[in-house]
């Protein structure tokens, strides 16, 4: 199969778990407990006002015609109008999408270099010192919490040595330099974590392969050690890598909701427990499906990848 073909048909295998996303989401809001109509017209309200804001809203109609309008909208590219502001939520959501797409593409750019040379550093001396330390550092880096760790490192480079800003940053769309200095710290807090991760499952995939039949025949050759490590193990370890890579970047996305809100960073993260404590519905709704299908759309790539690295998968 070709890989247009390929790519064509995979994006068409997504279309019903778009579907099920926006269905899973709309009615998971609907579980959030409160009445918007309360939060907007306050708790002194008469019922008739009450009723006149839900019928503006939309909310005085059945679940299913919600859902079909809000749908509607959606594929549209209108997610509907804030409550409290009457801003669109489409554009309060394309605000803040490059501070959180900023901070988890920095997220994983720490744990990549944090995690694949210590995770081959760690197979090529498997057993050894090295490797036992470096294996309860990995552990011990996935027993640290983000925003445990996130609030350390503001206190070591923002509050003790006043290298970095602290909590708090400009929005991208303002200034593009400053918001990519304000989330290096928090970039820093969610990559470590990811880093062990990846360190793991990369030792673990290359102390497999650095032990099959195809490494000993290389090295029965007379190769070069580090050419084995490097261009032979590495390669054949490669799939496991990207599948972690693929996950990681999941976890980055909700772990960047909290990471965010201890950081003070004006990114989806804050946006949507801002939205959940005002009960707005619709910028909560927008926000869990754009982060859905960056997640769907994150796991489409890299099965497409795998395709391309290994054509045995095809």
């Amino acid at each position: 199969m070709k890989v247009t073909s390929l790519i064509a048909t995979r994006l068409l295998s997504t279309v019903p778990t778009v579907l099920l996303a926006t269905v899973v989401v709309f009615l998971l809001i609907r579980l959030i407990p409160g009445d918007p109509a309360n939060a907007i017209a306050g708790e002194y309200a008469t019922p008739e006002r009450l009723a006149e804001i839900r019928s503006q809203l939309g909310l005085d109609l059945s679940l299913p015609m919600q859902y079909l309008t809000w749908l509607g909208g959606v594929l549209t590219g209108d997610l509907g109008v804030s409550f409290m502001t009457g801003q669109g939520v489409a554009g309060l959501i394309l605000e803040r999408l490059p501070v959180t797409l900023a901070l988890t593409t920095m997220g994983l750019l720490v744990a990549v270099i944090v995690g694949l040379p210590t995770g081959i550093l760690s197979a090529s001396r498997a057993g050894g010192r090295l490797d036992r330390f470096l294996t309860t550092g990995a552990t011990l880096g996935l027993a640290i919490p983000n925003f445990w760790l996130g609030m350390v490192l503001i206190l070591v480079f923002s509050v003790v040595l006043g290298w970095l800003p602290g909590p708090g940053g400009p929005l991208f769309s303002d200034d593009p330099v400053g918001a990519l200095r304000a989330a290096l710290l928090p970039a820093v807090a969610l990559g470590l974590v990811g880093g062990a991760e990846i360190c793991r499952q990369v030792r673990s995939a290359m102390v497999e392969d650095l032990s099959s039949d195809h490494v000993r025949t290389h090295r029965a050759k007379g190769l070069p050690w580090r050419r084995i490590l490097w261009l032979h193990s590495l390669k054949n370890s490669s799939l496991p890598f990207l599948t972690i890579v693929g996950l990681q970047i999941s976890r980055l996305l909700s772990a960047a909701v909290v990471v965010e809100t201890v950081f003070g960073l004006s990114g989806l993260g804050t946006l949507i427990v801002t939205s959940t404590n005002q009960r707005e519905y619709l910028i909560v709704q927008g926000v869990v499906l754009v982060m859905a299908l960056l997640v769907i759309f994150t796991n489409l790539l890299v099965d497409i990848l795998y395709r391309v690295i290994d054509p045995r998968i095809r």
